[in-house]
Parts: structure tokens; C-alpha cells; sequence
């Protein structure tokens, strides 16, 4: 826990293959994920927030999107392909030529 660029993230099928020697955050996976040209990706927007009450927030105009290099593959053999169902930055450079 409290790991960065993707180190420590593991996609199971059945949770019976948690380990749970440590302590983990357990997330259910959406089935069907919104994608683009058949490609998962997420978002990094910057937001600022200088109050909550009232709420008083600014949104930087940039931002970025990150994808996996692989389409998209339900199928319960691919679930362990890191290129399919991890956007992060990180786990993507390890499979760049």
C-alpha cells in the first residue's frame, strides 16, 4: 500500500487468490470499460481546491491521458496482461521497443 508507478498492483480473477499476508485494497473490476478506438485509458486532470465550504475549486486547463498498449480483452486469459488493463505510465515503458 502507498506504492507508486504501479508497483504492487496485481489483476486476479478469483479472490480466493488474494494474498492477504499484507495489508491490500481490493477493487471490482468494471466489465465494460469505457474505451477509446477499443483501448483503455484514464484521465490525470489538476484540480486545485482553495475551499469546501463554500466550494471554491480551479481546474488546470491541461492535462493528460494515458492508455494501455493493447486493446481491450475481456477474456478471463488475458486478465494477467498488464498492456491491457494498466494504464499506467510506468507499466507501460517496460513493454516499449
Amino acid at each position: 500500500i502507498g506504492l507508486s508507478r504501479g508497483r504492487g498492483i496485481s489483476l486476479i480473477h478469483d479472490i480466493g487468490q488474494a494474498s492477504y499476508a499484507v495489508p491490500i485494497v481490493i477493487q471490482q473490476y468494471i466489465t465494460n470499460p469505457l474505451l477509446i478506438d477499443g483501448y483503455k485509458f484514464d484521465l490525470r486532470i489538476f484540480v486545485l481546491v482553495l475551499s469546501f465550504n463554500p466550494l471554491e475549486a480551479f481546474i488546470y486547463r491541461e492535462g493528460f491521458a494515458r492508455f494501455g498498449s493493447q486493446k481491450y480483452s475481456s477474456c478471463v486469459k488475458d486478465i494477467s496482461d498488464e498492456r491491457i488493463h494498466l494504464t499506467n505510465s510506468s507499466i507501460q515503458s517496460n513493454y516499449m521497443n
